[in-house]
């Protein structure tokens, strides 16, 4: 399972998702990468995807949440997929 947390330098709540998101990724193993906005990688996702806010979660190419999550609301994500 690929996950992928959108973020950005200036974003303050993309600093708790990130947090959030290795937490889970260090619980399942997961290949988890930051992928920040600023970079030819983060520009194509989001074009992508028409993302207009984040941070945003991307798992297995397909968008499955936006904003801060829980732990809990994290967990639950990665199990439903």
């Amino acid at each position: 399972m690929k996950v992928q947390l959108l973020v950005s330098e200036s974003c303050v709540p993309c600093e708790q998702a990130e947090k959030v998101w290795r937490q889970v990724a260090h619980e399942r193993s997961l290949d988890f990468s930051v992928v920040n906005l600023a970079d030819p990688a983060g520009k194509q996702l989001v074009d992508d995807l028409q993302l207009r806010t984040i941070p945003a979660v991307v798992i297995d190419g397909v968008l499955v949440a936006i904003g801060v999550q829980s732990l809990e609301e994290a967990r639950a994500l990665i199990s439903q997929t």
